[in-house]
């Protein structure tokens, strides 16, 4: 089955996530049960996802409740356990976009309004420390609590309180604000990969290579189709990296070694999407796209041609999608 989170900001917009059987037909009885969670947790804003055996994680991105929420599996369905983290665990946790878990058994989320990606420890509910990288080229400098990757610009609207350094491209994220000054670009997907962080730095159009361990900047891919990168899915050792900004796929097949300065991906699809959003390798390697402005899901082969509409006239913009496998 296919999950679709939807943008849910709009008056009319679904708040939660849309269920499709694997042929494209909406399914009638979705398997999130999403009321059973307490009336002032509800999922209202649905954008990245993480399945971890039989737990569901789901960043809520809407601003006035931002936490990732916890969901157990009870067979084809998932039921609201906790909110694992909130504002009041880790105060940068401000407009959560992805969510990722580690092999060093932390949640990593990359937060739209602080502009940073942050590391947090679920069993005692803190924040990591700040990436050692940070503190040794910042001495003494002020950084919000658990950061691993920061913003170019630290005094964003969003932040109370003392604003936090302000780290210089290329180890600061970009990041370009709105007519009201909150960002409009700012960082977006994450995938953890072998002790290191792909991040989609949306506003600088290049995917960025962190150490997980320090913080220290590793490497960063660069295209001249890498235009807005949002979306990063990990398939087979390959990278997958959606550019909004061209309309194209990009893949990047990651080495055994560390990866170190600039990577240069291939394109897998050429400008023929509109507005992408979140996209997929489904289970017969097709790869399935979103197209939020056009409200509807495409598909494409593995070569990157048209396979045509997978599902048309969806209710509102979609924004992830995710296959999961059915339990019988």
């Amino acid at each position: 089955m296919w999950w679709v989170s939807y943008r849910g900001e709009g008056r009319h917009a679904v708040d939660t996530i849309g269920v499709f059987e694997d042929d494209g037909q909406p399914r009638p009885a979705p398997p999130l049960l999403l009321e059973t969670a307490p009336k002032d947790h509800r999922l209202h804003v649905a954008r990245g996802f993480a399945l971890v055996g039989d737990d569901l994680y789901i960043a809520n991105a809407w601003r006035k409740d931002s936490h990732v929420a916890r969901y157990t599996r009870d067979g084809n369905r998932f039921r609201y356990a906790d909110n694992l983290i909130t504002p009041r665990d880790v105060a940068a946790l401000i407009h959560p976009f992805d969510v990722d878990f580690g092999d060093d058994g932390r949640l990593y989320v990359s937060c739209q309004d602080t502009n940073t990606v942050i590391a947090f420890l679920p069993r005692s509910r803190r924040p990591a420390a700040v990436a050692p990288h940070l503190q040794q080229s910042f001495p003494g400098a002020h950084f919000l609590p658990g950061t691993l990757v920061a913003s170019r610009r630290g005094r964003l609207p969003a932040i109370d309180g003392m604003p936090p350094q302000d780290v210089p491209p290329p180890l600061g994220l970009e990041v370009v604000l709105d007519e009201d000054g909150a960002p409009r670009h700012s960082v977006r997907g994450i995938i953890v990969h072998r002790e290191h962080l792909y991040v989609a730095d949306e506003a600088g159009d290049t995917v960025k290579v962190f150490e997980l361990a320090t913080g220290k900047l590793a490497a960063h891919i660069v295209h001249p189709q890498l235009l807005k990168p949002v979306h990063l899915v990990l398939h087979r050792e390959r990278l997958y990296i959606g550019a909004a900004g061209s309309g194209s796929l990009l893949a990047y097949r990651l080495p055994r070694a560390a990866p170190c300065g600039e990577l240069a991906p291939t394109v897998v699809i050429d400008g023929h999407l509109h507005s992408p959003a979140g996209f997929a390798v489904g289970p017969d390697g097709h790869f399935y796209v979103a197209e939020r402005r056009r409200q509807r899901i495409r598909r494409f082969a593995a070569d990157g041609s048209k396979l045509g509409t997978f599902v048309d006239d969806l209710p509102d913009m979609p924004e992830f999608i995710v296959h999961i496998e059915d339990r019988h």
